[in-house]
């Protein structure tokens, strides 16, 4: 590229680049590589940059296109990249500024060809181009029009010849990584995803290597997206038959599964701060500048304390997203490949998935326990990591969607995780944003409302937690806005912002996986309420009014016959079916606060003398003609609020006057210390468990894609990219 060009516009009139896009065939040894990468580039921070950057690329990749199979330049350019990588592996230091700078450069140029040739070609024909190689190139052109017809995600027919292994490999300690070697039987693509590997695992992450570590897992996204780009080319089952996916879930990368698991685990863990981009530039309106400037900054800069989401956290859930791709580019990206790498093959043996949720914990002294890789051969000890750390970045960058879904994973299956949730003090740091997330559902997407819901239930089935949650108090909750709380337990925190979630969802949304979720995480925690706030205890009771009194017009509709006036969520007019099928959902969702008021009540009565206050208040709703239905639930409470009545009034009646409120919980609190629940009738405790459902891959797997697409730092700003994202979520 050179130092003539120092913006993005100056891209389409570079000579090196227009010269590498042409017909001349560049062998791997050509000085020409040398030339062309000696180039410090501002990377695309946004969609809108990376598409002023597709756009002055356009013309030259064009040309790439018609040429490469003949020149062969991008293997070429694979092949410079691969003997780099090998040196800074096998280099004593791997922190070698200028080593680390050229590898970065080959690379970020890869992934840009390869980022067009996954949105403009079938992942085979990415494949080709890869493969080709300049020296059977320089011996003749390759018949582009002979390609036969390879099955989808398979290489071309020509079968490159094999390259010259690299002088020198790097030697790795029993646990070591793939290196970059090359075998007769390897495609230029195995080679790639070995190096980028190798460099990811055995390179320690410094301010000199970050950028280059950063761009070897964006890479790698980058050729795992043909399978966010299959349904565009008309390909399918594509992960079955890609050599991408194939190089990455079989074969020999078993044995190293846990390594490159543990080594992205670390990443987000570390949280470390992005340095100052000295393979970019200071300024954003330059491209392209001196690697002394870059130097200059990092000396200048690199000194001083950097702020970090621990040091300065966000202020909402947009800024925290903005400032992990900024500041915090490989724990973000790590975060997301490695939701990439588990949620593949899922239906299979996928050895990421199981190196994940077997983790142990460095804290224990347990003894690993070795486990067979999927070809029952050579044992895989399953990676031990630091859960306290896992933690900690799990807690700050909770509100973010991506995050939330691997603590998803992380709750779910992973046991030494689960054990560590237990031990931890402060619970409210993982739970807050996690009830923020749902407090801000109208802004929310939905499946990041239905993860944090998920994520809240299993954490209530924690018979610790849900005592614990009741004894944490918190104050100054200033994003909570809807009425101003000067101080709140976290159980009564959860209750609130639930029952909000519940509410928005039963009168906008009507999903009911997202009411039943909601409804099984508030019916976990009944048992141990305890001292619920006032306006806790008022949101429960206003519920059950608000579903009580709908249900109650739905009916008196549809006994009236006339249906087309009801005003319900979505629709203008409801088909009789349709309105029956909403009251039954209602009616399931009254049975469920009933339950969940009788354990309150049979569990924990005295010490909730504010729901009994709120029950006396609207005890008209639980006459037991009204709920005929759910008699057997409701016969409880209208025990209890029969027995305070009954106080009540002989207390009002002595002192020959209403009562205040102050007066009336005194009479509650005498009442409760009297009351005996042998009186009520027994019912087991309410205890829900989240089941996965079956396949959960066709959920999963395009979500975590959509997650690549709205939270990396990969931008896919073509009408392609945006086409592709949008069929693979529909």
């Amino acid at each position: 590229m050179g130092v003539a060009i120092s913006r993005y516009s100056d891209i389409s009139s570079n000579e090196l680049l227009a010269r590498f896009c042409s017909a001349e065939i560049i062998c791997p040894n050509d000085p020409f590589w040398n030339q062309l990468l000696a180039f410090n580039i501002q990377l695309p921070n946004n969609t809108d940059e990376q598409l002023i950057f597709d756009s002055s690329t356009e013309a030259l990749l064009q040309k790439f296109l018609q040429n490469n199979l003949q020149t062969g330049n991008l293997g070429s350019l694979v092949q410079v990249f691969i003997t780099r990588a090998t040196e800074l592996l096998a280099a004593p230091n791997s922190d070698n500024v200028m080593l680390a700078w050229q590898t970065f450069n080959a690379l970020f140029v890869i992934r840009a060809v390869s980022k067009y040739l996954v949105e403009i070609v079938p992942e085979y024909e990415l494949c080709r181009h890869l493969d080709v190689n300049a020296v059977r190139a320089a011996n003749g052109p390759v018949d582009v029009g002979d390609t036969g017809t390879p099955p989808p995600g398979q290489p071309g027919p020509e079968t490159p010849e094999s390259p010259t292994p690299p002088t020198s490999t790097p030697t790795h300690a029993p646990e070591a990584p793939v290196s970059p070697k090359l075998t007769v039987s390897e495609s230029r693509v195995e080679m790639l995803v070995d190096a980028l590997i190798g460099i990811i695992i055995d390179v320690p992450v410094t301010d000199n290597t970050y950028y280059l570590h950063l761009e070897c897992i964006n890479t790698l996204l980058v050729l795992m997206s043909v399978y966010m780009f299959a349904g565009v080319h008309g390909q399918t089952r594509l992960v079955e038959t890609s050599l991408i996916y194939r190089t990455l879930f079989q074969g020999r990368y078993g044995m190293h599964a846990p390594l490159l698991v543990k080594t992205l685990l670390v990443n987000l863990s570390n949280m470390a701060p992005a340095p100052p981009n000295m393979f970019g530039t200071g300024t954003g309106d330059s491209l392209l500048v001196n690697l002394a400037s870059g130097l200059w900054s990092m000396l200048r800069l690199g000194g001083g304390v950097r702020q970090t989401i621990y040091s300065q956290p966000a202020l909402d859930r947009r800024e925290l997203l903005d400032r992990l791709r900024r500041e915090h580019g490989v724990a973000n990206q790590s975060c997301l490949l490695l939701l990439a790498l588990a949620n593949h093959c899922m239906t299979q043996d996928n050895l990421y998935r199981n190196a994940l949720l077997c983790c142990e914990d460095t804290a224990e002294t347990s003894t690993t326990t070795p486990q067979r890789d999927s070809s029952g051969g050579a044992q895989v000890t399953p990676p031990r990591i630091d859960m306290a750390a896992l933690h900690k970045a799990l807690c700050a960058t909770a509100g973010c969607e991506h995050s939330t879904l691997l603590l998803y994973l992380m709750l779910h299956s992973c046991k030494a995780y689960k054990r560590h949730i237990t031990t931890v003090a402060n619970i409210e740091d993982l739970i807050v944003p996690i009830l923020q997330v749902l407090y801000n559902a109208p802004d929310s997407n939905s499946h990041h409302i239905y993860m944090s819901l998920i994520v809240l239930l299993i954490l209530t089935e924690d018979d610790s937690l849900i005592k614990n949650v009741h004894l944490i108090m918190l104050k100054n909750l200033t994003w909570y806005t809807e009425r101003s709380i000067s101080e709140i337990s976290l159980g009564g925190l959860m209750v609130l912002v639930v029952v909000r979630a519940l509410q928005y969802n039963m009168a906008r949304v009507r999903d009911k996986y997202l009411h039943t979720n909601c409804l099984a995480a508030i019916a976990n925690m009944s048992c141990e309420f305890r001292n619920l706030h006032p306006y806790v205890a008022q949101r429960i009771v206003s519920l059950f009014e608000t579903l009580t009194k709908r249900r109650s017009r739905l009916c008196s509709e549809i006994e009236g016959g006339d249906i087309n006036t009801l005003e319900l969520p979505h629709h203008a007019e409801e088909k009789t079916e349709e309105v029956m099928d909403h009251i039954a959902v209602l009616d399931e969702v009254i049975r469920m606060l009933l339950e969940i008021i009788n354990s309150c009540l049979t569990h924990q009565l005295p010490s909730n003398l504010n729901l009994v206050y709120a029950l006396l208040h609207k005890r008209h709703l639980f006459n037991h003609q009204q709920h005929q239905h759910h008699h057997h639930i409701a016969q409880n409470i209208e025990m209890v609020i029969g027995y305070f009545s009954t106080r009540l009034q002989r207390v009002q009646e002595g002192a020959g006057g209403d009562l205040g409120v102050t007066e009336v919980l005194q009479c509650i609190k005498k009442g409760a210390e009297q009351w005996s629940s042998d009186r009520l009738k027994k019912f087991p405790d309410l205890k829900f468990r989240y089941v996965e459902e079956e396949r959960p891959e066709e959920f999963f797997t395009p979500y975590v894609w959509g997650l690549i697409s709205s939270c990396g730092g990969v931008y896919w700003a073509s009408e392609c990219g945006a086409r592709a994202v949008g069929d693979l979520l529909c």
